[in-house]
């Protein structure tokens, strides 16, 4: 075996145990201190929660503006009124009347 094979085969298993630390690390933070760790998850899902609810109170509040500036009120309801009224006259068609008189 040349020097050249030694030292890749070296660098094979240098690169091996790299990763095997890499990998216990993460569960050494981890175990380390116990409440430190779920403080910052904590603390972690909090703000997630805040950034969420931000969030969603600017796009409602846009939203509503958008809706109020363009006025949508009377055309929504024109629009309803048409849709109750085809809908009820397709479910319970109206009678006409009859004239008794023949006229």
């Amino acid at each position: 075996m040349t020097s050249r094979q030694k030292l890749i085969n070296e660098l094979h298993l240098l690169n091996q145990k790299l990763e095997n630390i890499n990998g216990q690390s993460r569960f050494m933070v981890y175990n380390a201190n116990p409440l430190r760790f779920a403080f910052y998850n904590f603390l972690a899902g909090t703000l997630h929660s805040l950034g969420n609810l931000f969030g969603t109170v600017v796009v409602t509040a846009a939203v509503i503006y958008l809706f109020t500036r363009l006025n949508l009120a009377q055309s929504f309801t024109l629009w309803f009124q048409g849709l109750l009224e085809s809908t009820i006259n397709q479910i319970i068609p109206q009678l006409q009347p009859q004239n008794p008189f023949g006229i």
